[in-house]
């Protein structure tokens, strides 16, 4: 057998399989009001009692791994990891939610994962420096929840632990299968990933919460900007592109994050401002240098950036008007960040005329009144989790190993094929109510 076809039968069989009497457990033994009570009283399936059951698992999996047992230690880990989503289950169908359980829930991934770190630091596998700057936003983000009131991980400590996961996934099968060059590449990269997501969850949890939505803003601003340097200093479009995947990404939590914990007076203009830099004029740019007359792409990338901003605008007056306070779950035309997507890898993958025709059609829809569904609020929570959990890591590990070797075009074409589908949802989707001004 090949190295992959090991792979799938010794490791990703048996950990689906885990999975799936794992996620049919919870489905089956949770189903009637009966079982859920039987739940409740049973102190040893409290789901801060499995949180606690994990607390020395991670520090087994080291001494599993120095003892020479590699597999046993990988399907070790999977099997507790895996218990981290039985536990939020639980307390949800419940209702067994404690303060207590958002500060142990956290700790308890940490000492997972944690040990295996500091052991694979120790002997070479991962970078020293990168590690200890994990480790330091790590522990003070958890040592901040004994005073201050937020306690619950945010979006950026949920992506962290999955990342890290994804992580130590990815060094398993290269330590027990041997060198993997699809895999190895993606190591570093995707360390220095975790890293960031460590740093901006500690920060997040030290500023205040109507600021939330703003800094989200502001680093979509930034990321529009530096796409902006990356297109005029000559440098390739696809890094320029890569901001702006990263400023849809913060887009797409700045709205919920105003309407959980409030925002700034001109909070939603701000907004604006940097959705119209980093879809509008980052997006431009890259669209008005992939031609090779600079005339002909000038115009089409003036003809997006007006379109964008005419969008931008339209959305602020037309909600004021109809005096709706809170996010929307329709569009009227198809969202900015969307059109972004779609005319940015467009032009990164096939630029000439063909990616001229797609940019203006995108550039019509934006102004159009064709009613299109919000992303995170409408299509998102129809797409099972586990569904968005193995895209998300498959999407991220394609990520890291690109940048690893600086080769894009899986995950361009895999952008691109999204795009146009949600460019078609229309034909597939109808608003249940009229749709929002923008």
């Amino acid at each position: 057998m090949t190295q992959y076809t090991s792979i799938l039968v010794e490791i990703a069989l048996p950990v689906l399989l885990m999975l799936g009497a794992e996620r049919f457990a919870v489905y089956w033994f949770l189903r009637k009001p009966e079982q859920i009570a039987w739940v409740r009283d049973h102190s040893w399936l409290h789901p801060n009692a499995i949180s606690r059951a994990r607390y020395p698992m991670g520090v087994i999996s080291v001494i599993l791994l120095h003892m020479g047992f590699p597999r046993t230690c990988f399907l070790f880990f999977t099997f507790w990891m895996i218990t981290d989503i039985t536990d939020g289950d639980i307390a949800r169908k419940c209702d067994l939610h404690t303060e207590e359980g958002e500060t142990i829930d956290p700790l308890s991934d940490k000492l997972m994962y944690i040990p295996l770190m500091v052991y694979l630091a120790w002997i070479g596998w991962f970078n020293p420096l990168l590690v200890g700057l994990f480790l330091v936003f790590d522990i003070v983000g958890q040592a901040s929840r004994y005073f201050l009131p937020i306690k619950a991980a945010n979006l950026f400590g949920k992506a962290k632990t999955f990342l890290v996961v994804v992580l130590l996934i990815v060094l398993g099968l290269e330590w027990i299968y041997g060198p993997l060059p699809l895999l190895g590449r993606s190591i570093q990269p995707l360390l220095g990933m975790c890293a960031f997501l460590a740093f901006c969850s500690t920060a997040f949890k030290l500023i205040p919460n109507y600021w939330y939505a703003n800094i989200l803003s502001l680093m979509n601003l930034v990321c529009g900007l530096a796409g902006c340097w990356v297109i005029l200093t000559g440098k390739p479009p696809v890094y320029a592109l890569g901001l702006v995947f990263l400023g849809q990404f913060l887009d797409l939590f700045d709205g919920r994050a105003a309407e959980r914990w409030g925002s700034t007076p001109r909070g939603e203009i701000f907004d604006d401002v940097a959705d119209g830099t980093s879809f509008g004029l980052t997006v431009g740019l890259i669209v008005a240098t992939s031609f090779a007359n600079i005339w002909i792409g000038t115009a089409i990338g003036v003809f997006y950036l007006a379109a964008v901003v005419y969008r931008l605008v339209r959305f602020v007056l037309e909600k004021r008007k109809a005096g709706i306070a809170g996010g929307v779950t329709a569009f009227s035309g198809m969202p900015s960040p969307g059109g972004a997507l779609l005319a940015g890898t467009t032009c990164v993958l096939m630029p000439g005329l063909a990616s001229g025709l797609i940019v203006v059609a995108t550039a019509l829809l934006m102004v159009s009144r064709v009613p299109y569904a919000h992303f995170g609020r409408t299509v998102l929570p129809k797409i099972p989790k586990v569904v968005r959990v193995l895209f998300l890591g498959i999407f991220l590990f394609l990520l890291a190993l690109g940048v690893r070797r600086d080769q894009y075009t899986i995950p361009l074409i895999i952008s691109f094929v999204a795009a146009l589908a949600y460019l078609a949802s229309p034909l597939f989707w109808k608003p249940e109510e009229q749709s929002s001004p923008d």
